[in-house]
């Protein structure tokens, strides 16, 4: 019986004293299951955070697109600068065929950062520091633009992987191996893109959880002033993630900009 009695006592005390890792935020938590062997349509917290993503983006686009006027309100006044900023970027990067991108360009970087300040809500789910997702995106983005290639310059697609000048001279006999790692360059896109923006995402979170934590302990004690510095640090670090979430959006639709440009142009 007092074995018993010891053996709870000891339950209740690792249960008072668990330390929640930082990494359970990162979670994926099944609402529905629907699987079999073949394929799983599971609805998780991933899944649910996508879809109110997208919802977000669609309602505020549909909101400032209601009024005929340029600029109604201050929702159209970002959209108008954000368009502005897009077109000049997309131009001055792909060139004549500019406009083509231009929708894609804005529903990238729109998804990515509403995705990324979503995540910084207390108690969300950040769906972009899944590698999961980011690897999905960046592998539909390179197989798009690989599509776009051919159907752009057929079969002279391949001579991207040409660097101009080592098809002459001594340089032609090493082509093979120059060919060869300008494929491998090319592919390491898809891995290069996921992991620069899951990785920025999962190491901010985490450090924002250990900092958080770390203050939660210090309204426990006196003097509650010791609770200053931690607030203080982590309403600054909680800014830099703002920054960071939006330059991220930024890189990623820059990257793929350049990426279509490469296809376009063939340098």
């Amino acid at each position: 019986m007092g074995k018993i009695i010891d053996n709870r006592v000891k339950r209740e005390e690792k249960k008072k004293g668990r330390m929640y890792s930082p990494l359970e935020q990162f979670k994926i938590i099944s609402f529905l299951r629907i699987f079999n062997n073949w394929i799983d349509l599971s609805i998780t917290n991933s899944t649910f955070y996508l879809f109110f993503t997208i919802f977000a983006i669609l309602c505020l686009i549909s909101g400032s697109a209601r009024n005929n006027k340029i600029i109604s309100n201050k929702i159209n006044y970002i959209f108008e600068i954000l368009y502005t900023k897009v077109e000049e970027i997309v131009s001055d990067i792909i060139g004549k065929r500019f406009n083509n991108y231009i929708p894609f360009a804005i529903s990238l970087f729109l998804f990515i950062a509403f995705s990324n300040l979503i995540g910084l809500v207390p108690y969300s789910f950040t769906t972009t520091s899944h590698i999961i997702i980011t690897l999905t995106m960046s592998l539909t983005i390179i197989i798009g633009i690989t599509i776009i290639g051919f159907m752009r310059h057929s079969l002279k697609f391949f001579t991207l992987f040409v660097p101009s000048g080592l098809n002459q001279g001594a340089t032609k006999f090493i082509l093979p191996l120059i060919v060869f790692i300008e494929i491998i360059s090319y592919l390491s896109r898809i891995i290069s893109l996921s992991i620069r923006l899951s990785a920025n995402l999962t190491s901010g979170h985490t450090l924002l959880k250990i900092l958080a934590n770390f203050g939660l302990k210090y309204t426990f004690f006196y003097p509650y002033i010791l609770l200053i510095l931690p607030i203080t640090v982590l309403s600054l670090l909680f800014i830099l993630e703002i920054g960071v979430s939006l330059i991220q959006a930024y890189v990623f639709t820059l990257l793929t900009l350049t990426y279509i440009k490469d296809v376009e142009l063939l340098h």
